[in-house]
C-alpha cells in the first residue's frame, strides 16, 4: 500500500474481489473504511482523477487514482501555533480552476490549494468562514463572508454583524466590501458583469444585525463595481436575489404585516426592473427559480395560506421573464424550499414534476380533469424563506425510516414542451419478473418520488451525457405511495415516454459510460450486493461487495458520467465504508461505427426523442437526432466518446404553443381554455352582453417550429360587471315600462270605484231607453228568464239539475220542436259550468230564497 510522505497511514481493507457475473467476466472491487460516514465527496483536476472525501468527524481523505487508493491528509492541515489538526467544515471548489479549492476549518483555520490538495497554504484570516465563493473566471479572486468576532465572544460590546470581504490574491489579503450583509453573489457573465458584486444589506448599519428569518423593511438590494468604494442602490426593500442565465431576480417586500412579496425581474443586467406579472392577483410569500436554461423562466411561487400546505404554483414566462402564465398548479414543495420539479438534463424542453391533484368543484370525477382546480385548505406550516444558492451543497444522507401504509394525492407528470402540456407517466405493462401489472386503466399511471423525500427514496434522476435515460423510484397506480413494499425502481431509455420496472424494491442509482452503464444498490436494507446493467436495463447482473453488509448512502461517479469507475459509499456501524468499482475489468471492447449508425456493422443507432403524439418526432419545434449505442451491443463508449447530434426544424403544431394569461390547460389536453380569474384585461368598449377576441396561445420561448398550425383569436365573454350595452338598456327599459303598466292594471282592477267607472262607460247614449225595475217580476226558474217556450215535461225531467246541461243528448219526444233552433244541442260538448261572480246579489230575493241556481 502506497502512502505519501507526511501522511498517516489509513487502515485500508483493499480486497481484490473477482466475482463471476456474466460469461466469466469480472468486476474489480476495492474496499476502504473511514473513521465515520462520508459527508461530502468531490473530484478535482482536469482529468477528474483526484478525489477528496470529507467525513462527519471532520477528517479529510484524498485519492489520486479515482478512488482506488486513499490517504488521510488531515494532519497536513495543522495550524502553525498548534499541533492539533483542523476539523474540516466544508470543501469549496473553484469554478475557474479545476485544481483550486478551499478547505474551511471549524476553528477559524482555513487552507487553500492550487494543485488538487497536494500542497496547502494557510488562509490569512482567523474568523470562521460563513460563505466562500470563487470568481467564475479569475482563479485568484473570491468573495468571503463571516460574522464579526463579537458575535461569539460574550461581553464584547462591539456590534455583531455579517461582513463581506474580497480577495484578489487567493486569500493573502482581504478588503472589506460591506457590513450588515444578508446575501451576495458575483455578476452575470452574459452581460459581461462577472466582476460586479451584487448583495443585499441592512440599510441601518448600527447595533446588532438581526437574522433575516422573515421579510424585512430595512433590507435593500445594491451592487458595487469598485469593490465597496461606491455602492449603487438598485431595489429598495429587496431582500433576496438570484443571478442566473442573463436574468436578475429580486424578491421585494410588499407588506410587512402579511409577509407578502413581489418579484422584480431584469433581463438587461439590472439597468431596468419590471414586476413579474402573474395571472392571478394573489399573495406571494416566496419564490423558487426552477430553471432559466432555455430562454425563459420556470418559477415556483408559494402563495401561502391561499393554497394547500407544502405546494405552490409553477409559472412559465416569456423570454423577458416578466409575463407569466400558469403551467402547473399545486407543485409539491419541501419545508426548505426544494421543489419536486426537475429538468431532464440530456434533452431540450423536457421536465418532470410532482403535484398534489386536488379535485375541482364541478368535476365529473375524472382525475385527468382535476389539474387546474385548487381546494381551499389551511396551510399546515409557517411560511419559509428561500435559501440562496451561493455554493455547492453537500448531498444529504438518505436514512430510511418506517412509513405508514397510506396513499397520498401526489402524482407525477412530464412535459415535452417546456411546461406547455403536462401528461401522466405511462406505466409499464409487466413488472421486472415478467408478470402483468394489474391496474385499472382509467387510474393507472407511474408515479416517482421527488427531492423532498430524498432521505427515504432516490428522486427521479438524469445526467447530461446519458441521453434519454431516466431513473426513479415509485409505484404504478392512481397515486404515489410511500410504503417500502409498494416502491420499486423504474427506468426509461426514451426520455420518459415509456418506462420499465428495472428492479423490485427501492434502489439508489448512477449512470456511467455516457449512459452505457447503470449501477444500483439497495437503498432501504443493508446489502452486500451491487446490481448493474450494460444494456440500458434489458438485463441485470449482481455481484458481491463483501461479506459484511453495509447501509448504502449513495452510488456516484465523476461529474461527467463518462467513466466506467464508480464509488459506492455508506456505513457499517459507526464507520464509513467506500467501495471502488472498476468495470473496465469486464474487458468490453470500445464501440465502433459511430459515423455509420444504424448499419449492421455499427454498434450505434440513431434516436429521435418524441412526446408520442405525432409521427414527426419533434420537441420544441425541432427534430433532434442523437447517436447512441445499440442496446444489444456489448461494448463501452469510452470517456472520449463524442456524440453526433443533428437538428432540423419541424412544422408547428398546437403543442408548440403555451397558454396566454387568462387561459390554462388540463393534464393530457392541448386546448387552452379561458379561466375567469381576472388576469385577462377586457377592452374599454366591452359590455356585459358582449364578447371580445383575445390570444389564447403564445409560442413557447425557444421553440423553433416553422409554418404549420397557427393559433387564432378566441371569443371571450366580457366580465359580468361591465357596463350595459345600448340594446340591453333598451330591453331593460321596455321591461320596466311593461312592469309599471301591469302594476297599474292590477291596482285599477282591484278598486271598486274604478270598476264602477269603467263598467258604466258608454251608457250615456242610451239615456232615452226606459228600463223596468230589476226584480219586480222575478222569473220562477232560470229557463223562464231565457224566454224560450219549452215543453213542460222537458223542463221538469231533463233540466232539473244545472250540471246535467253539459251531458244533454236530446229528449225522448222532440217532434213539436223540430223547427226550432236548440241552443243546447249546438253548444260544445264540454262547456265549463259558469259560476256566479262572488260579489253578485239577486235583487228582490228574500234571505231564505234558493240561490243555488247558476246565473248565465
Amino acid at each position: 500500500m502506497w502512502v505519501p510522505d507526511g501522511a498517516i497511514p489509513l487502515m485500508l481493507l483493499f480486497m481484490q474481489m473477482p466475482h463471476l457475473i456474466a460469461a466469466g467476466k469480472k468486476v474489480e472491487v476495492n474496499e476502504v473504511t473511514f473513521d465515520s460516514a462520508v459527508s461530502d465527496i468531490q473530484w478535482f483536476g482536469k482529468d477528474q482523477r483526484t478525489v477528496l472525501v470529507q467525513t462527519n468527524k471532520g477528517r479529510l481523505y484524498r485519492s489520486t487514482d479515482r478512488g482506488f487508493k486513499w490517504t488521510d491528509i488531515t494532519e497536513r492541515l495543522t495550524a502553525a501555533s498548534s499541533e492539533t489538526p483542523v476539523l474540516v467544515d466544508q470543501i469549496v471548489r473553484s469554478q475557474a480552476s479545476p485544481t483550486t479549492l478551499l478547505v474551511a476549518g471549524t476553528a477559524g483555520t482555513h487552507f487553500l490549494s492550487t494543485d488538487s490538495g497536494e500542497t496547502w497554504r494557510r488562509l490569512r484570516h482567523k474568523a470562521r468562514i460563513h460563505t466562500f465563493v470563487f470568481h467564475k473566471n479569475r482563479p485568484k479572486w473570491a468573495l468571503m463572508s463571516m460574522w464579526a468576532d463579537s458575535c461569539e465572544k460574550k461581553g464584547d460590546e462591539r456590534p455583531c454583524n455579517h461582513m463581506l470581504y474580497l480577495t484578489k490574491d487567493l486569500g493573502r489579503t482581504f478588503a472589506l466590501v460591506s457590513s450588515y450583509v444578508v446575501q451576495f453573489s458575483w455578476g452575470d457573465q452574459m452581460h459581461k458583469q462577472e466582476d460586479r458584486i451584487y448583495f443585499t444589506h441592512f440599510r441601518k448599519k448600527e447595533g446588532e444585525q438581526p437574522k433575516l428569518h422573515m421579510w424585512s423593511e430595512g433590507v435593500d438590494f445594491a451592487y458595487t463595481e469598485t469593490f465597496g468604494k461606491r455602492v449603487v442602490p438598485l431595489v429598495r426593500q429587496g431582500n433576496k436575489f438570484m443571478v442566473t442565465n442573463g436574468y436578475l431576480f429580486v424578491a421585494t417586500l410588499k407588506d410587512a404585516v402579511s409577509q407578502t412579496v413581489n418579484l422584480m425581474v431584469s433581463s438587461n443586467g439590472g439597468n431596468a426592473f419590471s414586476a413579474a406579472k402573474l395571472p392571478q392577483d394573489i399573495d406571494e410569500r416566496s419564490y423558487t427559480i426552477l430553471d432559466t436554461s432555455e430562454g425563459s423562466v420556470m418559477l415556483h411561487v408559494n402563495h401561502g395560506s391561499r393554497e394547500p400546505a407544502n405546494v405552490g404554483n409553477v409559472y412559465i414566462s416569456d423570454k423577458e421573464g416578466v409575463h407569466f402564465t400558469l403551467s402547473l398548479p399545486n407543485n409539491v414543495r419541501g419545508s426548505n424550499g426544494n421543489c419536486e420539479f426537475d429538468k431532464i438534463l440530456s434533452l431540450e424542453g423536457v421536465y418532470m414534476a410532482n403535484f398534489k391533484d386536488f379535485p375541482r368543484t364541478g368535476d365529473s370525477g375524472s382525475s385527468k380533469d382535476s389539474i387546474l382546480g385548487k381546494r381551499a385548505e389551511a396551510a399546515a406550516n409557517a411560511d419559509d424563506l428561500e435559501r440562496a444558492a451561493t455554493g455547492t451543497e453537500v448531498e444529504r444522507r438518505r436514512q430510511p425510516r418506517a412509513k405508514s401504509k397510506e396513499e397520498s394525492v401526489i402524482r407525477t407528470v412530464i412535459s415535452f414542451d417546456k411546461g406547455g402540456v403536462w401528461s401522466y407517466l405511462k406505466p409499464p405493462k409487466v413488472d421486472s419478473l415478467g408478470k402483468k401489472i394489474e391496474c385499472i386503466p382509467e387510474r393507472c399511471w407511474l408515479h416517482l418520488h421527488g427531492i423532498t423525500n430524498f432521505q427515504n427514496y432516490a428522486p427521479f434522476y438524469s445526467t447530461e451525457n446519458a441521453v434519454g435515460i431516466l431513473m426513479g423510484t415509485g409505484n404504478v397506480g392512481p397515486y404515489l405511495r410511500f410504503e417500502p413494499d409498494q416502491t420499486n425502481t423504474y427506468l426509461s431509455r426514451d426520455g420518459g415516454l415509456t418506462w420499465i420496472e428495472a428492479h423490485k424494491g427501492a434502489y439508489i442509482y448512477e449512470f456511467g459510460d455516457h449512459g452505457g452503464l447503470v449501477v444500483m444498490a439497495d437503498d432501504i436494507r443493508k446489502t452486500t450486493q451491487v446490481v448493474f446493467s450494460w444494456n440500458e436495463g434489458q438485463s441485470w447482473y449482481d455481484f458481491q461487495l463483501g461479506r459484511a453488509p453495509i447501509e448504502v448512502d449513495n452510488v456516484v461517479t465523476e461529474p461527467n458520467a463518462t467513466s466506467t469507475r464508480f464509488l459506492v459509499y455508506g456505513t457499517r456501524g459507526d464507520a464509513g465504508v467506500l467501495y471502488h468499482l472498476n468495470f473496465e475489468a469486464l474487458g468490453q471492447p470500445l464501440c465502433k461505427g459511430v459515423w455509420a449508425a444504424d448499419s449492421v456493422s455499427s454498434d450505434y443507432e440513431t434516436w429521435m426523442p418524441s412526446d408520442g403524439r405525432g409521427t414527426e418526432k419533434c420537441l420544441l419545434g425541432r427534430q433532434v437526432t442523437y447517436t447512441r449505442r445499440k442496446q444489444t451491443s456489448e461494448c463501452f463508449n469510452g470517456e472520449t466518446f463524442e456524440r453526433p447530434v443533428q437538428r432540423k426544424n419541424c412544422a408547428c403544431t398546437q403543442e408548440n404553443f403555451e397558454c396566454e394569461m387568462g387561459f390554462a390547460r388540463k393534464v393530457g389536453s392541448v386546448d387552452c381554455k379561458f379561466v375567469d380569474d381576472g388576469s385577462l384585461p377586457a377592452p374599454l368598449r366591452c359590455t356585459s352582453s358582449d364578447f371580445f377576441y383575445a390570444d389564447a396561445y403564445r409560442k413557447v420561448s425557444g421553440d423553433s417550429c416553422e409554418g404549420g398550425w397557427e393559433p387564432s383569436k378566441v371569443a371571450v365573454p366580457c366580465p359580468a360587471n361591465s357596463r350595459l350595452s345600448t340594446g340591453a338598456v333598451s330591453v331593460l327599459g321596455t321591461i320596466c315600462l311593461i312592469g309599471v303598466i301591469m302594476i297599474f292594471v292590477v291596482v285599477v282592477s282591484s278598486s271598486d270605484r274604478c270598476k264602477g267607472v269603467f263598467a258604466n262607460i258608454g251608457f250615456e247614449s242610451f239615456s232615452n231607453v226606459k228600463y223596468a225595475t230589476i226584480g219586480a217580476q222575478l222569473p220562477e226558474t232560470a229557463m223562464d228568464s231565457v224566454g224560450a217556450t219549452f215543453d213542460t215535461d222537458f223542463a221538469a225531467e231533463e233540466f232539473g239539475d244545472a250540471p246535467q246541461l253539459m251531458a244533454y243528448t236530446g229528449p225522448a219526444d222532440t217532434s213539436s220542436h223540430d223547427d226550432l233552433p236548440r241552443g243546447i244541442d249546438t253548444a260544445a260538448p264540454h262547456v265549463p259550468r259558469l259560476q256566479k261572480p262572488p260579489e253578485a246579489r239577486r235583487v228582490g230575493l228574500e234571505p231564505d230564497d234558493d240561490d243555488s241556481t247558476d246565473l248565465l
